[in-house]
C-alpha cells in the first residue's frame, strides 16, 4: 500500500521511525548499515531530509521505509526493552503500520528484510 493511502497518523509511524535510525543511536551508520539497510547511510538520511514529499514507490525510499520499521522491531540492537526511551509509539503499533504500509503478513524479521 503506498504512502498516500494510509492515514497521517500511520504516516507519522513511519516518520517516527525513519527518525530514530537517522539518529544513529539505535541502529549505528557504521560499515553493517548498507548490509542491513540495502542502501548507504548517506541516501537514508536523504528520504528522511526529503520528508514528506517523498515516493515510496522508489526503491531507496521503499527500503529505508521497510528496514527502519522491520530493524527496529527486530535487529538486535539492545533498545527493545528501553523502547520507551527512543519512541511514542508501540512495537505492536510500529508492526501494524508496517503490514498496512507493505499490504502482506510480516512473519518475522528475516522475512520482513527487502
Amino acid at each position: 500500500m503506498p504512502l498516500a493511502n494510509l492515514t497521517e497518523d500511520e504516516k507519522n509511524v513511519i516518520y517516527e521511525c525513519l527518525k530514530c535510525v537517522a539518529t544513529g543511536k539505535v541502529i549505528l551508520h557504521d560499515w553493517e548499515f548498507s548490509t542491513i539497510f540495502g542502501i548507504e547511510a548517506d541516501e537514508f538520511l536523504s528520504v528522511v531530509n526529503d520528508w514528506p514529499n517523498i515516493d515510496d514507490s522508489n526503491e531507496t525510499v521503499s527500503l529505508a521505509i521497510n528496514n527502519s520499521m522491520n530493524n527496529l522491531l527486530g535487529y538486535p540492537h539492545d533498545f527493545h526493552d528501553r523502547w520507551n526511551e527512543i519512541m511514542t509509539v508501540t512495537k505492536e503499533r510500529v508492526a501494524i503500520v508496517l503490514q498496512k504500509w507493505r499490504g502482506e503478513r510480516v512473519e518475522g524479521y528475516i522475512s520482513g528484510l527487502q
